[in-house]
């Protein structure tokens, strides 16, 4: 399937010209607020790069414009600065980086409705799919798992996904995840019960639920507020999330009971994300347990 390079989808999880932060830090810590936007330091403050990214010096007027992944979806975020002295030249900055100086300076976001602290707090770590030694990506629209070993193209495979249509919300709809996730577990077999056969002898399981299912499912009355945070949690270590909640669980990739055409309507399992028999074998030796997985 064919995409055209400028606006081929997956080229936002590889690694590029713009930087894509991977946690940020206080940008204001010598300063304290003294209204809405407004910053002061007695005997002046240094403010620094909130993440990775790119600053612009329009003068007195200082821009960060920082890329970060917030589940499967890259995102975009302006930190500015008014009144301050530019103490960096425009480019490529790291967080942390002293960017200025002043006394009393305005400062905020743009690109969300959260304040600056409370969105600095919430994001102290982040994935950063362009960073990843081995990386997995499907995508819904395009039917299609491609897979990347340090940032280069590895392998494209056709795949199929759940019964129904849309991102999974809960057990027994059918439908497949959209998220990031890692592989936790790889296994061939034997496998056992009725449908044994469906798993075209390999199985890779994904850490479905995420912490953005759980906050999801929290606020549905799916999961308790303890359960969602050891999901969250257990999810960051890269580890087994809890598979017993309404959630659902049990996600993976694998084979099928017998070879299957591009051609069907690709709606074959409960929610997993189907290989040819063909690609299967393949595909569980590109993925060690670990990598991660993006689901778009």
């Amino acid at each position: 399937m064919f995409l055209d390079l400028v606006t081929d989808p997956f080229l936002d999880y590889l690694p590029g010209d713009t930087p894509v932060a991977n946690g940020l830090v206080a940008p204001l810590g010598d300063f304290g607020a003294c209204g809405e936007e407004c910053w002061f330091a007695v005997d002046g403050g240094t403010v620094r790069a909130p993440g990775d990214g790119v600053l612009r010096v329009e003068g007195t007027h200082l821009a960060v414009d920082i890329d970060y992944f917030e589940n499967h979806q890259r995102k975009s975020v302006t930190f500015w600065v008014d009144g301050a002295t530019a103490s960096a030249p425009a480019g490529p900055v790291r967080a942390g980086d002293p960017i200025a100086t002043g006394t009393q300076i305005e400062a905020g976001l743009l690109g969300t409705v959260e304040p600056l602290s409370d969105f600095v707090a919430a994001r102290r770590v982040l994935p950063d799919p362009t960073e990843e030694p081995v990386l997995a990506v499907v995508s819904h629209a395009e039917q299609e798992l491609r897979i990347y070993r340090n940032g280069a193209e590895v392998g494209r495979y056709e795949v199929g996904f759940g019964q129904a249509d849309g991102p999974k919300e809960k057990r027994g709809d059918n439908r497949t995840p959209v998220g990031l996730y890692y592989l936790v577990q790889k296994s061939t077999g034997p496998f056992d019960g009725d449908f044994a056969a469906y798993y075209g002898g390999y199985w890779m399981r994904i850490n479905y639920p995420n912490a953005f299912d759980a906050a999801r499912g929290l606020a549905q009355g799916h999961v308790d507020e303890a359960t969602a945070s050891k999901i969250s949690s257990q999810w960051q270590k890269r580890q087994w999330t809890p598979r017993d909640t309404r959630l659902g669980g049990g996600i993976g990739f694998h084979g099928w009971a017998s070879e299957w055409s591009d051609e069907s309507s690709r709606r074959m399992s409960w929610g997993c994300i189907v290989l040819h028999l063909s690609d299967v074998e393949a595909i569980y030796a590109a993925l060690p347990e670990g990598t991660m997985v993006v689901l778009f």
